[in-house]
């Protein structure tokens, strides 16, 4: 079994099974600055999670709002409308684990 390297955002690089197509499972870690988003809110397919590891974050899913604070992790479904901002005095670091379905 071999490993590429492919590069993605926030990660030195990320070691994927050259038998996989990288499509199967998104990972990237993002930092954002207080007050700020790092995205408009979006919807998509799959099954996302995001783990914090460091500030303050409002998930807005939905109607739905949820508070992040370091290491704590929300699993949800990312098909509704979703957006994150920080909301916390100082950076917000995240890592962004998207599972395709299709």
């Amino acid at each position: 079994m071999g490993f590429a390297t492919i590069a993605t955002k926030g990660l030195d690089g990320l070691l994927l099974d050259e038998s996989l197509t990288g499509k199967e499972l998104k990972i990237h870690i993002s930092e954002v600055a207080a007050g700020q988003r790092s995205h408009p809110p979006h919807q998509h397919g799959g099954i996302e999670a995001i783990y914090m590891f460091e500030g303050e974050a409002t998930l807005e899913i939905g109607e739905s709002v949820q508070v992040l604070r370091a290491n704590q992790a929300i699993v949800f479904n990312p098909q509704v409308l979703h957006g994150l901002f920080n909301s916390g005095d100082g950076p917000m670091r995240y890592m962004v684990i998207i599972a395709n379905n299709d």
